[in-house]
């Protein structure tokens, strides 16, 4: 083995590692810089950080698609195209269901108490909006990085499965510091990852697990009013919530991603969507497999 071999592939493209290295190197320098030049005219990051990271993440990934790749924007997992309102609709959908069956579950043994915050009409649809933003932010943006550039790249290059296994085992080494984590919520939030993976996998495309993403943390935060991910939103729920059940079946203070049935609801939400006839890859949308074709034949000429 050569020097270039070990930089390039048999197609002179720069391999899969050092692309994904050169992601994080592109993201690194971009976030230092949007954060930076946002300090001049926000005096609060840390309220616009959900949307300084998402135009850092986005840069990120520009970057790397248009300058090493030479392929469109949209081919990164977010093509306008016919399905895309309803992958938006059913992510929305699906994730809200299986953060209800939690919630009915939990509620219905007796094992949390919810009780009205007597809010006025302006304060509810405030902070439907705002929680609503935040999260679409939050989600978009863990998605265009865990489910955008770096996981496509590794399913590129490396079996599918060990892909999701390798972004999946990120995505919660991202949630370690999580306030009141759990080993079963660190295992969750893994089972979160294959769930959201396999989401992509089967469309292709970041819309569908964007919307479960989204839709799951509503749900979770501000309808039924849990901590999500051991954080918790007084000021974006519409309830005070008491948990008094067992932890190990209601997550204690780290929210019910901490709990049992929350295993046994993402498990089956994944054998779901990987099972399901009903999410396909759009026409149109593009694929590894079309890329390394279209590779091939460029180099064949």
């Amino acid at each position: 083995m050569n020097i270039q071999s070990l930089f390039l592939d048999s197609l002179g493209n720069i391999r899969s590692g050092w692309r994904i290295l050169l992601f994080l190197l592109f993201l690194f320098a971009a976030a230092s810089i949007v954060f930076f030049l946002a300090s001049f005219v926000i005096s609060d990051l840390a309220l616009y950080a959900p949307l300084l990271l998402v135009i850092s993440v986005f840069i990120a990934t520009v970057m790397m698609v248009r300058m090493f790749e030479k392929r469109p924007i949209p081919s990164v997992g977010l093509p306008v195209h016919r399905r895309m309102p309803l992958e938006i609709v059913q992510g929305i959908a699906i994730g809200g269901v299986m953060m209800s069956v939690v919630f009915i579950m939990q509620y219905g043994a007796g094992w949390i108490e919810l009780e009205w915050r007597d809010l006025e009409s302006a304060d509810i649809v405030g902070i439907l909006v705002t929680s609503m933003v935040i999260f679409i932010l939050a989600g978009f943006g863990e998605e265009l990085f865990f489910r955008g550039y770096p996981f496509q790249t590794l399913v590129e290059s490396i079996k599918a499965p060990v892909a999701v296994v390798v972004m999946s085992l990120a995505f919660t080494a991202a949630h370690m510091m999580n306030p009141n984590i759990s080993m079963l919520g660190l295992f969750n939030i893994f089972l979160a990852g294959v769930w959201l993976s396999v989401a992509y996998l089967k469309t292709r495309t970041l819309w569908f697990p964007t919307g479960l993403h989204v839709s799951w943390n509503f749900f979770q935060g501000t309808i039924f009013s849990y901590p999500v991910s051991g954080q918790v939103f007084d000021d974006r729920s519409l309830f005070a919530i008491s948990v008094t059940g067992p932890a190990i079946l209601t997550g204690g203070e780290f929210g019910p991603e901490g709990s049992l049935i929350t295993t046994v609801v993402l498990i089956l939400g994944t054998l779901y969507i990987y099972k399901s006839k009903y999410f396909i890859i759009g026409e149109g949308v593009w694929t590894v497999d079309r890329y390394i074709r279209e590779e091939l034949e460029r180099y064949s000429k």
